[in-house]
Order: structure tokens, then sequence, then C-alpha cells
């Protein structure tokens, strides 16, 4: 008989022979860049640290972040490398962080080509053809063709290390529009000799790769391959490549495929953000893995083990891959294995992880613990002390949370919905699972020894009470009203609603979806200005589908004939939104001396900036 999880979800909790691994179960960490190691590129505790929990947390296979295998090749300025046998120890060390805990680990190889800058990598840009990353805009240097077998062992030697260090398996990326993806795409490859031109031909680079691998290292040594199934731009790869692509890798010996999307151009397509569809990927792998011979790992914001479940049954994907999510939750899948899937911390898709990652190191506002995880082993305060927390925002669950873990003695007294003003953002459609991270949160709290009250606190030692960051273009015409109180109400009618915000936007989707007739102005080129790109399509796309009407780079807004007609008119931030700027908070009347605020924001790079600093507050304590 098998555990509560095994019974619900018997796809995600059975084995796979992945050359010579048996993995126990379904879940994968993919490999995803944190920039927790130092500038030369060695492994630093903070990597062995997030990985191990990672490997403790119960996933039946952790694939290491991207290796670089060629001095140049950095695609972020802290890029773990794999290059020259000095970094072998510290690659021990991260595989073995791993391994103690039963779980099976792979090394990601990688080098960017193109999708990279050389004022951090110190070296000029290399590429199949000279054709410039439309991001980066710096022109690489085509590879000559008597060049390309040195590059090429650049990856099996890179293997080599990653096997010596211990890992268990090794992964190519040849995915996302980097120099493996960059010779397999018509996208980025336009040469005329035996490495361009035909899909054969084209690849040939990542065959000589997986052939010298497969020498090298023997016929059973666990090897996968990460490609692009779509990459959205013109003359890139679609899935017919990518099935004989795959195909080809079968017959070359390659145990797994990885299935992703996109890149750099369409990089919003990889890194998607909350309110996008769950799985969304999942039929375009299903595609490939219908027509290929070998198992075939899925991605596209998995969150939910329902979903990956439905994947695995329906014979979509045989390995689902828990990139944020194991972000956010280390011990995902042991909580679900376990019957306490209602303890996941869902990771909530604010993208603040990947959208930091060219700077250093990937944070997390569900999980500050991530990369500090050593930090996060709490020692006991010398002076316990009862502490009242008044609100319910992120920064204030996390607080107490901290708090409490701490041994003070806490009490949560929530004034408003639950999350604070992430309930407003959770009301913008697709957005549900902000509630399930705000619940997560509680549960979390709760978890430490917070208790929770409906009644206002009669004393305490100390008092944080939550102010919110409530920022809105007060020069807008009188009866004007804050993009936040839409999103708290049930208003209606003709709007016109001003603002190149997060909220602002969010707040026009919200009432077109009411059935109001919407116009959208924004003074700057584009929406959501302070968010990650990804909610400017999302929020496009929505706007759109709900009928609403947007218009950009609009000189005088208040001016606009739009207004004329409208019965609302909605403001969202005005030019400048200055955080230190007391007329942008709206403060709480607690009743009772208040000993610091705790801080709370709309969109997710503020929010985040609340929840770390709520840490530093309960540490302190």
């Amino acid at each position: 008989m098998g555990s509560a999880g095994q019974d619900s979800y018997p796809h995600l909790f059975s084995p796979l022979r992945l050359g010579r691994l048996e993995l126990e179960n379904r879940f994968v960490v993919p490999a995803l860049t944190t920039n927790f190691g130092d500038l030369e590129g060695q492994v630093t505790d903070e990597v062995c640290g997030y990985l191990g929990r990672r490997g403790a947390g119960g996933f039946g296979l952790v694939i290491c972040e991207n290796l670089g295998v060629q001095a140049g090749a950095k695609a972020m300025p802290r890029m773990l490398m794999a290059h020259e046998d000095r970094y072998i120890p510290g690659l021990a060390k991260l595989a073995a962080a791993v391994k103690q805990h039963g779980a099976p680990v792979m090394a990601q190889l990688n080098h960017p080509g193109r999708q990279t800058k050389s004022k951090f990598t110190g070296h000029e840009l290399v590429a199949p053809s000279a054709i410039p990353c439309p991001i980066n805009r710096e022109m690489p240097r085509a590879l000559d063709r008597d060049e390309l077998p040195a590059w090429e062992e650049y990856y099996i030697r890179a293997a080599e290390r990653a096997a010596e260090a211990g890992f268990d398996g090794v992964e190519v990326h040849g995915a996302h529009g980097y120099l493996v993806a960059g010779f397999l795409s018509p996208y980025s490859n336009t040469r005329e000799d035996d490495y361009g031109g035909s899909l054969e031909n084209r690849c040939r680079f990542l065959l000589n790769i997986v052939d010298g691998i497969r020498k090298r290292l023997g016929p059973d040594y666990p090897l996968s391959v990460r490609i692009s199934a779509r990459e959205f731009v013109p003359d890139g790869l679609e899935v017919e490549d990518a099935i004989a692509i795959g195909r080809v890798l079968a017959d070359h010996g390659v145990d797994a495929l990885s299935v992703s999307v996109g890149v750099y151009l369409s990089f919003n397509k990889v890194s998607m953000v909350t309110g996008e569809p769950e799985g969304q990927w999942l039929e375009l792998a299903s595609k490939v893995r219908g027509e290929i011979s070998i198992p075939v790992m899925g991605v596209g914001r998995l969150v939910r083990a329902s979903v990956a479940e439905q994947g695995l049954a329906a014979g979509q994907i045989d390995l689902a891959c828990f990139g944020r999510a194991s972000m956010a939750d280390p011990e995902l899948p042991g909580k679900i294995r376990t019957g306490r899937e209602a303890e996941v911390l869902t990771c909530m898709g604010c993208n603040i992880c990947l959208g930091r990652s060219a700077r250093p190191e990937s944070i997390c506002p569900v999980n500050p613990a991530l990369g500090r995880e050593a930090e996060f082993e709490f020692g006991a305060a010398s002076s316990p002390r009862t502490v009242a927390v008044l609100g319910s925002s992120f920064s204030a669950l996390t607080a107490a949370w901290v708090a409490a873990k701490r041994g003070h003695r806490v009490t949560l007294h929530g004034n408003g919905a639950l999350g604070g003003l992430m309930a407003l953002r959770a009301r913008v459609p697709g957005n549900a699972v902000i509630d399930e991270t705000a619940a997560a949160l509680l549960g979390r709290a709760r978890a430490a020894g917070v208790e929770v009250s409906d009644q206002p606190p009669e004393a305490a030692d100390v008092v944080w009470a939550v102010r919110e960051f409530r920022p809105f273009d007060t020069a807008g015409p009188e009866g004007a009203i804050p993009a936040a109180t839409v999103l708290d109400g049930e208003q209606t009618g003709s709007a016109a609603v001003i603002g190149d915000d997060l909220c602002a936007a969010e707040a026009a989707v919200v009432l077109a979806e009411r059935g109001a007739d919407v116009t959208l102005l924004s003074p700057a080129r584009d929406i959501a200005n302070d968010a990650h790109p990804g909610f400017r399509e999302v929020c496009r796309r929505l706007l759109e589908a709900a009928g609403g009407r947007l218009e950009v780079k609009v000189a005088e807004p208040f001016a606009h004939e739009a207004l004329a007609s409208a019965e609302l008119v909605v403001l969202g931030r005005g030019e400048v939104a200055d955080w230190d700027d007391g007329a942008n908070w709206r403060l709480p009347e607690p009743g009772l001396p208040v000993s610091a605020y705790l801080d709370d924001a709309y969109e997710p790079g503020l929010l985040t900036r609340t929840v770390f600093d709520a840490v530093a507050l309960a540490r302190a304590l």
C-alpha cells in the first residue's frame, strides 16, 4: 500500500530508469540559473545548501544549473564553470551535497554563444554565424570550420569533469538559443559548410558532442539533451524539427530529451508569469514524445502535482520539471508524498527569481531562505517576547513566521483580506494561485507556533503594523479613483484607466472582465513598466480578449477623448512613485503604539523588498 501522495498521484511516484539510474519518482528539479557561485565560477556553500535542500526534499532527479564549458562560457556573472580541472573539487562538493540525501544529480553543460555579454565573460562572443542576439545586440564572431572540433571537445571534457566530480549524469543544453541551439536553428545558423544548411548538418555539432561523451563515459552513463521544441521567432525551430532532432539523438544513445521552448528574443515564453496557463508546453512535449523512443521531460510553469500527474497519465511526458516551484518549496515532493499537499509553498509566478538572474543571486518572496538555507536554521532568541503582528500581508506572514521560529510568542491579527495587496492581485483573471500562496504562508506561520486572532491585541511587548504602498497620480481629474480601489471593489461602467504600472494594467483587465467598456492609456511606450516584462504580454492578451482597448505613448492622457465619455477615471502611479514619500503610503490605525512598520506593495519586485525587510526585522528581535 502506498503513501497518501502515491495513492493520489501514482504516475508521479512511479520509478523510471534513465541510463543506469533508477529514479524513485518523476519529480525533477531542472537546471535553473541562480548566481550563487562566485565570480570565478567556483561552487560556494550557498549553491550546495540550495541544491542539497532540494535533494533532501524528495525530488527523483536534481539537475544542476548550467556549467560553463569554456573560459568565455558565462551566461550570467556568477555562473558555475567546468572548463578546467581546478573546478572539480568544488563540483564534487556540490554533487555530494545532493547525493547524501539519496537523490541522483546531473550536471547541465552549456556555452551561451551569442546570448551573453563580453563585458562579464572577458572574451569575444562566438556563434555559428556572425548574427547578433537581438536582445544583447553584440556582434559575435562566427566560429571557423577548423576550430569546431576543439569546441566540441570543450563539452566532452566538461562532461568528463562532471563525471569525475561524482555527478550521476550530464545534460547538454541545446535549447533557448545558446551555442548548441544556435547551430540547430536556421534562425541563428546561416552557415554554408557541413555545419549549416540541412537539419542533418545543423545537428552535427550536437551529435559530435553526444558521440564524444558516449565514447569517453560509456554507453550507460546517463545523458540527456535539452532542446526548444518551438522558438517563436522567424526561421526558428518548430515542433517538426524537434521531433527529427529527438529521433537522431535517440539513435545516438541519448537517454532523455528535455523539451522546452524559446530563445532570448522570446524569453517570456520560457519564464512564464502569473496568469499564464499552467503546463502550457506539455502539448508540445507530447507531440515530440509520440514520435521518439526515449523519455521526455516536460516544462511549462508546472506548480501543482495534479497538472503534472495528468500530463504523465495522458502520456504527454515521462518526467515533470518543477522549476520555480522547487525554488519556492524544496520539500514539494516530500510534502505531497506524505499527504501534506496543503502545506506546499506555492510558486505564484512573480518571476523575481529569474527576473534578477543577470544580477547577483536569485531570491524569492515566498521562500526567503532560497540560497540562504543555513541562515534560516534559527537559534532561539535570548529573551523571548510577545509580538503582535497587525495585518496579513506577505511581509506580516513572513515576519510572524521568523519571529515564532526564533522562540517569540507571536499573535497575528489580520485586518483585511489574507495576503494584503496580493489579495487584490488574486482577483485578476488567472491569478487565483496567489490566494493559494497566501494560505500556504499562513500555514507556515501557524506551524511555527503563530496564533491567529480576529480580535485587536490588548497588549504586547512589540507591535508590528502593516502599511501599504499605494502610489497613484494625484494630478488626475476630480473624482478619479486609484487603480487599487477598482481591484478592491466592484466598480463597472465605461472607464478610462491611466498609468504605465502593473496595478493600472491589471485594474483595466478586471474592469474589462466585468463587462466595462475600457480604454487603458499609458504615457509610456508600454504598460506594466514597473514589473517583469512577461506581465506586459499577459495584460495585453487579457485586455484584448475581454474587449478592452490600449493606447501607449499618450502624451497628454488627461486630455484624451476617452475621458469625455468615461463614467470612471482610474489612475495608476504618477510619474514619480517615491518609496520614501509618505504621501504614497496608507497607514493603519492600530490603537497601540507601533514598534515598527511592515510594508506591503503591489508590484512583485517591491513586494519582495517588503518580505526581505520583514525577515531582517524579525531576525533582529
